[in-house]
């Protein structure tokens, strides 16, 4: 018996020599215990981002009819300045570019006004630009169609031939002008225009039309003709642009039958 409890110490003795110690990574001949954290990074805030410029046409408003050849534009800019062309050019600064169909002025203030502005539909755009005249990026401009009728006075001098006809014409359109550019008819006349459009020689997306009726908006592929109608007063000038762009293409003229 004794025997066999000697062989179990033995042999107990010997498994615990070969049990090895894990090493921690602790120094046992130290007495503090350095626990290593990682660096805890603290997100910054967002810079502070301004407001994108805007602007707002006020006067006239789209659609608007005016009685007066006269016309007093007013404006509203937003997150912009408007300030002297003289003065250097910085972000946020700068001045109005304004059209009245083809005639444009550079505008320094919030108002502007355009005289002798003639009877009928015409195209009102609006630009904010830098102080060196370039566009802002993207461009910040707004456009808006108005109508003018101002009553022509009685004249002593015999009036233009008035047949009071029903006229329906057919006109085709592109790029480069009107076809045919030139028609007549009497005052008093009803006049309905059927518009065809040239897609092939059309480049910017389609063309918009101005003129005694309700704007032609036409977009290359839409349906054609499109047909406005219109009760002849006086010597008329249906003129073409660029979709949203104050570029004037071409014009034709609706001359007075005598």
């Amino acid at each position: 018996m004794r025997a066999v409890l000697l062989i179990l110490i033995i042999l107990a003795a010997g498994c615990s020599s070969s049990i090895e110690t894990k090493d921690y990574g602790i120094d046992k001949n130290v007495n503090e215990i350095v626990i290593k954290t990682s660096k805890i990074e603290v997100a910054e805030e967002p810079e502070y981002e301004r407001p994108s410029p805007s602007l707002r046409i006020i006067f006239p408003e789209e659609g608007q009819l005016i009685k007066n050849s006269t016309v007093a534009v007013k404006l509203e800019a937003y997150n912009f300045s408007i300030v002297p062309i003289e003065k250097p050019v910085k972000e946020y600064q700068g001045h109005f570019h304004v059209w009245i169909d083809s005639e444009k002025k550079i505008v320094m203030e919030d108002s502007e006004i355009f005289e002798n502005i003639g009877n009928g539909g015409h195209t009102l755009t609006a630009e904010l630009v830098k102080g060196n005249h370039s566009s802002l990026s993207p461009k910040i401009f707004k456009t808006i169609s108005f109508y003018v009728d101002v009553p022509v006075a009685k004249k002593d001098a015999p009036q233009p031939f008035s047949s009071g006809y029903w006229r329906e014409y057919s006109i085709e359109a592109d790029d480069n002008g009107f076809y045919p550019n030139k028609i007549r008819a009497g005052i008093g006349d009803n006049v309905t225009i059927y518009f065809k459009f040239r897609d092939f020689l059309i480049y910017y997306a389609g063309l918009d039309l101005i003129g005694p009726f309700p704007d032609v908006n036409y977009r290359t592929g839409n349906k054609q003709p499109i047909n406005r109608s219109f009760i002849m007063r006086e010597e008329i000038v249906i003129k073409s642009f660029w979709p949203s762009s104050g570029v004037k293409k071409a014009e034709m003229i609706v001359e007075v039958e005598k």
